[in-house]
């Protein structure tokens, strides 16, 4: 039976090549984009896990005015960096 299912297969892939071929290219890039993804996922959640204190790391932002501009940032001062 399975050896049917492939001789039918081949048949139609060698009667309707160019098909084939578009149906395979866009297979093969869906998957390229879904690994992609998932890479960029994890590599997105890894940041910063080889500290020994991870789960105690924290992002200081600062919202605020300065002469009439709004200001989103993420840079801070150096005694907030906590290296003292």
């Amino acid at each position: 039976m399975l050896k049917n299912y492939i001789s039918i297969a081949l048949r139609n892939f060698l009667k309707h090549k160019s098909y084939t071929m578009i149906n395979i290219a866009g297979l093969a890039i869906g998957m390229a984009c879904c690994l992609l993804i998932a890479l960029y996922v994890l590599d997105d959640l890894s940041y910063d896990r080889y500290h020994e204190k991870a789960d105690r790391i924290h992002r200081i932002t600062l919202h605020g005015r300065l002469a009439g501009n709004e200001i989103h940032t993420t840079s801070t001062a150096a005694p907030w960096s906590g290296c003292w």
